[in-house]
């Protein structure tokens, strides 16, 4: 299991309050523009704040909010 990401409801699509996610994939090679600004898909599971995984979750994602993923993202 890796580490959970929290991404405020500004920086993900569509949704209300936070998103605690475990991400899995994110799909580096297909941004969407949108709100003047890149975003990407994102697979992974949804969890609650204190950890507790609420299920499989497809998100589209801010880009500046994947930035520590993005860095430790595989060549």
């Amino acid at each position: 299991m890796g580490p959970v990401s929290c991404f405020a409801e500004p920086d993900y699509r569509f949704g209300a309050g936070p998103l605690w996610m475990r991400v899995e994939r994110v799909d580096w090679n297909r941004p969407v523009r949108y709100d003047e600004d890149n975003w990407y898909e994102v697979d992974g599971v949804e969890t609650t704040s204190e950890g507790r995984e609420i299920g499989r979750r497809q998100a589209l994602v801010r880009a500046r909010s994947l930035g520590a993923l993005r860095r430790n993202a595989r060549p």
